[in-house]
């Protein structure tokens, strides 16, 4: 039997130690918390292999033999975002406890995760679990900066020999949402693709005493003003097809009848806005039926009195399943006109997973024990995780975003992700912790 009081005491104290590590990245220095997680595993008698890109960005792994079926990972990064500390009630650093929420950067993005997975490792091997399959933990490097220089990417074309993972778990989904009195979970199979461009305007360069009619900053000026209220082409795939079609279930026929309307590419607008949800989740939900385009930088200049010859602009694209950098590109020209020129700077392809398989199939059983009467649909994320940079080098692998957390009415925790006073409930991380050994154990398991 497992005593869950002590493991609340337990995975409660490896998340606390977790964020009292400063990995900011940049400059991530995710090593020292690969050392911290290395000891701890070799206490249990395991053996980590901690692995790093450059001197201080490293990635550990462990794994627990089983029999032949194919190999579950456990996957959480280690890294954070940048916090301004002097808007938070305590100590982004600190692991505070106060009032049964552990307090700091990583909280929820995702350092909880990886003192879940910690704690679900060790119990199997505590548990002397009898697998079916090798359980691999792995905590890496390098997730926050978009490019994953550092961490799977650099494990996948390094060290290949220790990521031999078909299965995988990790962030990007789990917690609950409702929409008028039923509760759903969500499950991420799914996330957008990244198309990251500049939009390069060229004209003639002069003196600013001498306007003409091939000024480079009113040509973009002109072209992205043809983004403003763009709405680009409906692509609905398959994972919001059964994310929408799981809550018109659950709904009254004639609210169900707009939640499949939104699912008609051709209407899909018109049905959104007549949805009775938040204006938050109505972003989101427009945001994963198609491609979206947000100018986010723009440079021009060095002079006042000097006509420049370029003006360039950043625009962070994200794509829908089945989409493709040449398809975007297209459908930006129909708002932006042929003027300007664009160059792609980094792109990797839209993601999904099947939610027709026993892995999933045993998340929703799992949770439909634990919480009756409230489904776990798939979810498409409209950013991306470490599946980015996993699945172009492994297209065969099948990622599920799931770590599960109860928001309490009012708290509405996920907001603070990147956010000021990040925390996370000692009773969520516990309830996670519970339902993923649960998952893992049933899924893993030789019958």
């Amino acid at each position: 039997m497992i005593d869950w009081e002590a493991v609340r005491a337990e995975v409660t104290g490896y998340l606390q130690g977790l964020i009292r590590i400063d990995t900011t990245n940049p400059p991530g220095n995710e090593t020292l918390a690969a050392r911290y997680l290395e000891e701890i595993l070799q206490k249990e008698g395991l053996q980590p292999t901690l692995v790093e890109s450059e001197p201080g960005r490293g990635n550990v792994l462990a794994r627990l033999a089983g029999g032949g079926e194919k190999t579950l990972m456990l996957l959480g990064h280690t890294d954070v975002v940048a916090v301004e500390s002097e808007h938070w009630t305590h100590p982004p650093f600190s692991g505070a406890l106060i009032d049964d929420y552990v307090w700091g950067r990583g909280a929820l993005d995702m350092k909880n995760m990886v003192a879940a997975n910690l704690m679900v490792f060790l119990l199997l091997k505590r548990q002397e679990v009898s697998l079916a399959r090798d359980i691999v933990f792995a905590a890496t490097a390098d997730e926050e900066a978009g490019k994953g220089n550092h961490g799977p990417g650099w494990i996948l074309d390094h060290r290949p020999e220790l990521w031999d993972a078909p299965l995988i778990i990790t962030e990007g989904g789990g917690s609950d949402f409702s929409v008028g009195d039923q509760r759903f979970y969500t499950c991420q199979t799914g996330q957008k693709g990244l198309c990251r461009l500049r939009v390069i305007a060229r004209g003639t360069p002069g003196h600013g005493s001498m306007p003409h009619g091939n000024n480079a900053i009113l040509k973009l000026s002109k072209a992205l003003a043809g983004l403003e209220g763009a709405v680009l082409p409906a692509h609905i795939c398959g994972s919001v097809r059964k994310f929408v079609e799981g809550i018109a279930e659950q709904r009254p026929e004639a609210e169900a009848a707009t939640w499949r309307q939104v699912l008609d590419e051709a209407h899909c607008d018109e049905a959104l806005a007549a949805l009775p949800i938040d204006e938050e989740w109505r972003r989101e939900l427009g945001a994963v039926l198609r491609n979206t385009a947000s100018v986010t930088m723009l440079q021009s200049g060095s002079k006042i009195n000097v006509i420049p010859g370029e003006a360039t602009a950043w625009v962070d694209g994200r794509l829908a399943p089945g989409q493709t950098q040449e398809s975007f590109v297209a459908e930006l020209r129909a708002f932006i006109g042929e003027e300007v020129e664009i160059a792609i700077d980094q792109y990797t392809p839209p993601l999904e997973a099947d939610a027709d398989t026993e892995l999933f199939r045993v998340i929703q059983t799992v949770m439909g024990e634990r919480e009756p009467g409230v489904p776990v649909l798939p979810y498409l994320m409209p950013a991306g995780t470490d599946a980015k940079h996993i699945m172009p080098r492994r297209p065969e692998t099948q990622i599920y975003g799931f770590m599960p957390y109860r928001q309490k009415p009012g708290e509405e925790e996920m907001k603070l992700i990147h956010g000021h006073d990040e925390r996370t409930a000692v009773e969520e991380l516990l309830f996670a912790t519970r339902v993923l050994y649960e998952v893992v154990s049933r899924f893993a398991s030789v019958d």
